[in-house]
């Protein structure tokens, strides 16, 4: 699912991309995968064409439980950037980490995406940071979590001072967004083992919180 205020265009990254149309401030929760996004259970990605497979692979999220989600209303459209003002790291959305203006790409990390072991792309993110390649391997990097992981907790106090448009969807699905609004600011108490691969709707027996 994905926040209001961003629009598809044309990206000098990748064909089209997702641009702000309005303000985003650092702590706007930006996606999340949600119970709408189409999924691809094990059983069913194993059986894919390999074309088709690839294609989804492409958009798509590999889950910790070995199925595939595609993030609806457009999320799967949003680009890779070495600097991104989007992260997920330790958490289950992605949110600002630092004010998104209008007309700005909105971008996350690709090397986040953890169960997709092995993938790696050529990066045209043109930042002075840009790592050239870009795998997911790198995701085990003690530094770039370390990176991450500093950056997304400044953004942590953020979220519950600013408007939440997917708060009704993120009260209902993720615990971590419960606890920052509980007044936890720190991924050690935020982070619950649920993360964008690993959603705590997509584990079996779960039900909304009461």
């Amino acid at each position: 699912m994905l926040t209001k205020g961003i629009d598809i265009r044309a990206s000098r990254t990748h064909n089209v991309g997702l641009f702000a149309t309005e303000p985003l401030p650092a702590g706007t929760v930006v996606w999340l995968p949600c119970t709408k996004c189409s999924r691809w259970s094990r059983e069913e990605v194993a059986a894919l064409p390999e074309d088709r497979f690839a294609s989804l692979d492409t958009y798509g999220h590999l889950l910790a439980d070995g199925s595939l989600l595609l993030p609806c209303l457009g999320a799967y459209l949003m680009n890779h950037s070495c600097e991104a003002n989007v992260l997920d790291f330790g958490l289950d959305f992605g949110v600002a980490v630092r004010d998104i203006a209008p007309g700005e790409e909105v971008t996350c990390d690709y090397a986040t995406f953890a169960e997709d072991h092995g993938w790696s792309m050529a990066c045209h993110c043109r930042s002075p940071r840009c790592r050239g390649t870009i795998t997911t391997d790198e995701g085990r990097s003690p530094g770039l979590r370390q990176q991450w992981s500093t950056t997304v907790e400044r953004a942590l106090p953020r979220i519950a001072a600013v408007p939440q448009p997917l708060h009704d969807v993120l009260t209902a699905l993720s615990e971590p967004y419960r606890r920052v609004l509980r007044g936890l600011t720190t991924l050690g108490e935020v982070s619950t083992g649920a993360a964008v691969h690993a959603p705590a709707f997509a584990a079996a027996g779960w039900s909304p919180p009461a």
